[in-house]
């Protein structure tokens, strides 16, 4: 039986004495503000993930009886046991958490006021080659399997989109006099994104092979159900692997990186590059952007003002002796 997300009705009058209650008062105020579904379940994600260190390390269960030595223990924890990123979701939950019980009257005042940020590390994550995507879309034959990879690989490093966002695209979402697509991207926000003309190409030949089906969800599996994220994921991996590609993250995210970098790198714009990626701020978008190590390495190699110099004297020199 399939399993379905229900938000119980909250006990208010205990809001301030019980987590489970305070976390269902908290969730269905999230329902109310109509956010989108996904970020209401990672809300609920992360703030269970809490609840059990609270029980598990007989902590206090108590909203009110909750301080910042708590609070950093339990940051400390997903931090060590999961990952620093994870630790920085779960503080923006908890300071969102606990506005919304001050802000209602619960409590007098936030207890992640006080406790600071986890500090992420920032890495450098390498992108596919041309070569390496070369090597992917060859592994894609001209069977309806084959096609329809080749036809998610070519709009992952075309349009830069999500897993999410690629898996949940429909029929009715193309343009296809335009070169196309309708996105919706996080908080059910629509954006359209532009595609070529080999995308389209690839995108044609696995609709020819795809046929009339019941369902309007545009990428299929074998069995003519919508596919999803995890579905595009394993997809991606399994395709990396046909290849033998290692020391990169073989992974959706990682094409839309590559998109990212190979866009700018080619005279695109951060700020067309922006709404291209359903980013809010610019900032987001200069992440995704940022080149590699090696690709600045090479820039250096080409560039360097030393090499530069040295290669002016030797020139002036063999001037001179002429």
């Amino acid at each position: 039986m399939a399993r379905t997300n229900v938000v119980r009705i909250p006990n208010f009058t205990s809001m301030a004495d019980n987590i489970e209650s305070a976390i269902d008062g908290f969730l269905a105020y999230c329902k109310s503000k109509n956010l989108s579904s996904k970020t209401t379940e990672y809300y609920r994600y992360r703030l269970q993930a809490f609840s059990r260190f609270l029980i598990e390390n007989e902590k206090p269960c108590s909203p009110k009886e909750l301080n910042q030595i708590i609070l950093r223990e339990f940051l400390t924890v997903e931090a060590e046991h999961n990952s620093a990123t994870t630790a920085c979701h779960s503080y923006i939950t908890l300071s969102t958490f606990f506005n919304f019980l001050v802000g209602d009257g619960y409590l007098e005042s936030n207890p992640m006021e006080h406790v600071d940020k986890p500090k992420r590390r920032k890495t450098v994550i390498n992108t596919f080659s041309i070569e390496q995507i070369d090597e992917i879309l060859s592994t894609c034959g001209k069977d309806f399997i084959g096609l329809r990879d080749r036809a998610m690989i070519m709009m992952l490093i075309d349009c830069g989109l999500r897993a999410s966002e690629l898996a949940g695209l429909s029929l009715n979402d193309f343009n296809w006099s335009e070169c196309t697509v309708l996105v919706l991207g996080k908080g059910d926000k629509e954006r359209v994104v532009p595609f070529g003309q080999a995308t389209r190409q690839a995108l044609n030949a696995y609709i020819a092979r795809r046929g009339e089906l019941d369902t309007d969800g545009f990428f299929v599996s074998t069995l003519g159900v919508q596919i999803d994220r995890y579905r595009v994921r394993d997809i991606i991996q399994k395709r990396c692997e046909l290849v033998g590609i290692t020391g990169i993250r073989c992974s959706p995210h990682t094409f839309r990186h590559t998109f990212a970098v190979t866009y700018l790198r080619n005279g695109g714009d951060v700020f067309s590059l922006q709404k291209m990626l359903g980013h809010s701020s610019l900032d987001m978008t200069r992440k995704y952007a940022e080149l590699s190590q090696t690709d600045v390495m090479d820039k250096h190699r080409l560039y360097s003002p030393a090499d530069r110099l040295q290669t002016a004297k030797q020139t002036n020199g063999r001037k001179r002796l002429k």
